[in-house]
């Protein structure tokens, strides 16, 4: 269950650099593979990204489920620990898109908002 649960954390939430040809923002996966809806090279990159992070969550998630262990406290310590973590990054202005991420001024979005702006565009350009 917490192998799960975190690898489902870590595919929702985590803040994953985008690129194509220069860093194209930090968002969550599922923001980027909305993106290929697009087709062409964009969907060929979003597919890249979407394989490549979700080999490396695997292997995230497996090290906290090895991290954790059998049964006992300690599994409900490591639990709490990594909803907390997940639940915390939600609320942390951290995503952002555009060039020049360096300067910072860009990532300034929290997640809930990458997935509303990302999303309501979506639907709208699908209605038409």
């Amino acid at each position: 269950m917490i192998r799960a649960g975190t690898f489902t954390g870590l595919m929702l939430l985590f803040p994953c650099p985008f690129y194509m040809i220069a860093v194209h923002g930090v968002l969550p996966l599922p923001v980027i593979v909305s993106y290929g809806s697009d087709g062409g090279i964009v969907l060929a990159i979003a597919l890249i990204h979407l394989v490549v992070y979700a080999w490396i969550f695997f292997w995230i998630a497996r090290f906290i489920g090895w991290l954790a262990g059998a049964e006992g406290i300690r599994r409900r310590i490591v639990a709490t620990l990594v909803a907390a973590m997940l639940a915390a990054v939600t609320f942390v202005p951290i995503y952002g898109s555009g060039e020049n991420l360096a300067t910072g001024r860009k990532l300034r979005h929290t997640a809930w908002k990458v997935y509303r702006d990302a999303y309501f565009t979506w639907a709208r350009q699908v209605r038409r």
